[in-house]
C-alpha cells in the first residue's frame, strides 16, 4: 500500500504549546498540543481515520513542500462614529507571513498560506512574493485593528510532515488520474463519489433516493430530477450513487471500479479547449465509450445547459449529439432541471425529454425544512466535534424564511449551517460552538444586511434612519423621508414577500442627489458585509431603439447580461435604472414582471429573483426648464407625478410603491455639499498616507 506525506506548519503559541496546520489538505485540519510530537500524532490519527473511511481524501494537494516567509505591509482601517465608514490608518503594519510552496498533482507550482487559508498557482518564481503580498492584502482589506489582531501570522514557524498509509480494501487503491485509460473521464467530468463537496446525506428525501436508485439499477433508465434550485436534487443523486455502490456485487464488473461509476460533468466541460470542427464530438464519443466499458452513469449538472453549448442552435448542441446514444442505451444519464428549465427544454428539443423518466422533488414544508436543518446541524456537530447552542439553528431558519423566502430548502440554509460548522471547527477545541451571534455575523457577512435589521429586539426608529440618510443627502428632506420609510418597512417585516423590497421612482432635475440617495440606501441596507458595493446601475439611455429588450437581458455571447449575473450572485442589492424614461417601450414590458413578481425568466427558463433587492428608477420627467441642473430653489415646483402618469402606461405606474420628488438645490445646500465633498476628500487613503491636509 502507498504512503503519502502531508506537510505540517507548526509554531509555538504564547502559552508555550504547539499548534499545527495541515498544508495541502482541503479541510485545513489543525491540532494543538504541548509538544510538536503530540500535534503530529493527532493529525496522523485523523488522517488514518480518513484513509480507512474516506480514502479519496488522502491525496496530498502539495508535493515537494518548502517553507518561505514573505513580508507584507498591511494597513488597518478604523470605523467612524456611524460604524459604517472605514477610515485607513496612517501607518502600516509589517507581517511576516509563512508560506508553503510546492507542486500540485498536475505538476504546476502552487503556494499556500495555511494561517489565512489562501491557495494560488504561480508560474514564475520571481513573481511569488508579489503574488503573496497581493493575496494577503486582498484578504485583509477592510479589517479593523481588532480584526487584524486575530489574523496575525505566527512567528518562528517551522515545517514538518506526517505520513498516512493507504488501507487495504479502501475504495481507492491506485491513483485513477494516473491511468491512461481513465484520462478522458477526468477531462470531461469528476467522479461523483470522490468529490469532496458531495458528502452529505439526502435528509428527508428517502422516497426520492429509493426511486432514483430503482430506476438506475433495476430499470436501467435515464432519470431526470425536477425541482426548484436548492431543493436537494444534487444531494439525492449523490446519495443514490453511494447506495448503488454498496449494492453492487463483486461479480458485477471490476470491483475496484465500484465507486467510480458515476461521473458528474457539464456540456461546457465537454467542449472546453476544442477549437476545430468535430473535435468535441470526438471527445464525447471517447467519453461515452469509456463510460460504457465501466458500466458508468453520466450525471449531467443541468439538462438545459446541454442544449445551450456546442452550437448556435439546440439542434447543433451537445444535448442533440448525445440524444442518439441515449436512445440506443449506449449512454446512461441522470440529470437535473427546474420546472422552468423543463419547459424550455420542451420548446428547444422535445425528443430529449422523451428519453427520461422524471422524478419530481417537491419543496419541503416548514416543519420538514426545520427538521432537515436540525439533522444537518447534528451531523456537522458530530463529525466536527462541536456544538450548536440552543436557538442557533432556529435563527438560521428564521433568517432565511424572512429575508430569502423564495430560496428552496434545504440548499442555501444547509450550506449556511455547514459554513458555520466549518468556521467553528477552526477554533480551539474548548470553544468550538456555534452561537446565535455566529449566525448573525455570517448572515451579515454574506448578505450585507446590518444587525439593526436582523435583530428584532433592536429598535430602528424612523428618525434615526432619516438622520443617517440626511447626513449624506443634503437639501432633500421629502426624498430622504420616503427612503427611510422603505427601510423601516423592511425592518418591520411589512414588505410584500412576493415582490421586491421596494420599487421607487426618483423624479427631479439633474444633479440633485437621486443617484446619491440610491447609493446611500444601498450602503445602509446592504453595506455591512464583506462586499461593500451593492449598487447595480444601468444607464437606460443605452436601451432605446430596436432590440432594446434583448440587449437589456442578454450579453453579446447570448448569456445573461452582466447586471443579471451580479444579482444572481448577490440578490441583496439596490438595482438602479437611471433615466428610465429614455428606454424603449419594449423594455417597460420586460420590467413589468420584475416589478410585480420580483422575477425575470429568460428564454432558457433560468429564473433570476429580485425579491431581496430594492428597485430604484430615476427620471427627469416633470422637471422644468428653469433650474435644469438642479440649481435655484425659487423655481416653481414641477408636477412630477402628473408627468409620470402621463408618460407611463397604467400597468407600469401602478407597480411603483412611490414616486419620490427631489427639489432644486438652494445656495446654502450647494455650499454644504461642497464642504462635505472636501471633507471626504481629505480622508482618502492617499492623502492620509502622505500626511497631507486640506485647508
Amino acid at each position: 500500500m502507498a504512503t503519502h506525506l502531508f506537510p505540517v506548519l507548526l509554531w509555538r503559541d504564547a502559552s508555550g504549546g504547539v499548534t499545527g496546520l495541515l498544508a495541502g489538505d482541503y479541510r485545513n485540519a489543525s491540532a494543538c498540543g504541548g509538544t510538536a510530537q503530540e500535534v503530529l500524532k493527532q493529525l496522523g490519527e485523523a488522517l488514518a481515520w480518513r484513509a480507512e473511511h474516506e480514502s479519496w481524501s488522502i491525496d496530498p494537494e502539495l508535493l515537494e513542500p518548502q517553507l518561505r516567509e514573505v513580508k507584507v505591509d498591511v494597513r488597518a482601517q478604523y470605523k467612524d462614529e456611524s460604524g459604517r465608514r472605514l477610515i485607513p490608518s496612517p501607518e502600516t503594519v509589517t507581517l511576516r507571513v509563512p508560506c508553503v510552496t510546492g507542486k500540485a498533482e498536475n505538476g504546476l507550482p502552487v503556494c499556500e498560506v495555511p494561517v489565512l487559508e489562501l491557495r494560488f498557482h504561480f508560474h514564475n518564481e520571481a513573481q511569488l512574493k508579489e503574488l503573496v503580498r497581493h493575496y494577503v492584502k486582498d484578504h485583509l482589506t477592510g479589517m479593523t485593528p481588532a480584526d487584524l489582531a486575530l489574523k496575525l501570522p505566527p512567528r518562528g514557524a517551522w515545517l514538518d510532515q506526517v505520513s498516512v498509509r493507504e488501507v487495504a480494501g479502501s475504495t481507492r487503491q491506485v491513483l485513477m488520474r494516473e491511468r491512461e485509460d481513465m484520462r478522458v473521464l477526468f477531462t470531461v467530468a469528476d467522479p461523483l463519489l470522490h468529490d469532496r463537496g458531495q458528502g452529505s446525506a439526502a435528509y428527508g428525501r428517502d422516497a426520492q433516493v429509493a426511486t432514483v436508485l430503482r430506476k438506475l439499477t433495476t430499470e436501467r433508465a435515464h432519470v431526470l430530477l425536477v425541482g426548484e434550485p436548492g431543493c436537494g436534487k444534487s444531494t439525492i443523486i449523490a446519495d443514490a450513487a453511494r447506495r448503488m455502490a454498496r449494492l453492487t456485487r463483486d461479480d458485477e464488473g471490476d470491483p475496484s471500479m465500484r465507486t467510480w461509476r458515476c461521473w458528474r460533468g457539464s456540456g461546457a466541460r465537454m467542449i472546453a479547449g476544442m477549437k476545430y470542427l468535430g473535435q468535441w464530438e470526438e471527445r464525447c464519443e471517447e467519453f461515452i465509450q469509456k463510460l460504457s466499458e465501466i458500466e458508468g452513469v453520466f450525471c449531467a449538472e443541468n439538462l438545459l445547459e446541454l442544449l445551450r453549448v456546442g452550437g448556435a442552435e439546440a439542434n447543433d448542441s451537445v444535448g442533440a449529439f448525445l440524444l442518439p446514444f441515449l436512445q440506443r442505451r449506449e449512454l446512461r444519464m441522470i440529470a437535473e432541471a427546474s420546472p422552468a428549465e423543463v419547459d424550455a427544454c420542451r420548446r428547444l428539443m422535445p425528443g430529449l425529454l422523451d428519453v427520461f423518466q422524471i422524478v419530481h422533488v417537491p419543496a419541503f414544508g416548514d416543519s420538514e425544512a426545520r427538521g432537515v436543518l436540525d439533522r444537518v446541524a447534528h451531523a456537522c456537530a458530530t463529525s466536527g466535534r462541536l456544538e450548536f447552542t440552543p436557538g442557533s439553528v432556529a435563527l438560521v431558519y428564521r433568517l432565511f424564511r424572512r429575508f430569502q423566502p423564495y430560496a428552496a430548502f434545504p440548499g442555501p440554509a444547509s450550506a449556511f449551517v455547514r459554513k458555520l460548522a466549518e468556521n467553528a471547527g477552526r477554533r480551539p477545541p474548548d470553544s468550538r460552538r456555534v452561537s446565535t451571534d455566529d449566525v448573525l455575523a455570517l448572515f451579515i457577512q454574506q448578505t450585507g444586511l446590518p444587525e439593526l435589521l436582523l435583530r428584532d429586539e433592536l429598535p430602528l426608529p424612523l428618525e434615526e434612519v432619516r438622520e443617517s440618510l440626511a447626513a449624506q443627502i443634503i437639501g432633500q428632506p421629502s426624498a430622504v423621508d420616503a427612503a427611510a420609510r422603505v427601510i423601516t418597512s423592511i425592518k418591520a417585516g411589512m414588505t410584500d414577500p412576493a415582490r421586491p423590497q421596494g420599487v421607487l421612482l426618483f423624479c427631479g432635475p439633474t444633479g440633485v442627489g437621486k443617484t446619491a440617495l440610491a447609493k446611500a440606501m444601498s450602503d445602509f441596507c446592504f453595506g455591512s458585509g464583506t462586499e461593500k458595493e451593492r449598487l447595480v446601475r444601468l444607464d437606460m439611455s443605452e436601451y432605446g431603439g430596436w432590440g432594446a429588450a434583448h440587449r437589456l437581458l442578454h450579453a453579446p455571447d447570448g448569456d445573461a447580461a452582466s447586471w443579471i449575473q451580479k444579482l444572481r450572485l448577490q440578490p441583496f442589492s439596490v438595482l438602479l435604472f437611471d433615466e428610465i424614461e429614455k428606454a424603449a417601450a419594449e423594455v417597460y414590458d420586460v420590467l413589468l414582471g420584475l416589478l410585480d413578481e420580483g422575477r425575470l425568466t429568460d428564454r432558457f427558463g433560468r429564473v433570476t429573483d429580485f425579491r431581496s433587492a430594492i428597485i430604484v428608477m430615476t427620471s427627469n420627467l416633470g422637471a422644468t426648464t428653469r433650474g435644469a441642473m438642479g440649481f435655484g430653489a425659487d423655481s416653481t415646483p414641477p408636477e412630477f407625478e402628473g408627468a409620470v402618469k402621463k408618460f407611463f402606461r397604467p400597468e407600469f405606474f401602478n407597480r411603483l410603491d412611490a414616486v419620490v420628488t427631489f427639489d432644486p438645490l438652494a445656495q446654502a445646500h450647494m455650499r454644504k455639499i461642497a464642504l462635505k465633498e472636501l471633507h471626504d476628500l481629505s480622508r482618502r487613503e492617499g492623502l492620509a498616507a502622505s500626511g497631507l491636509t486640506l485647508n
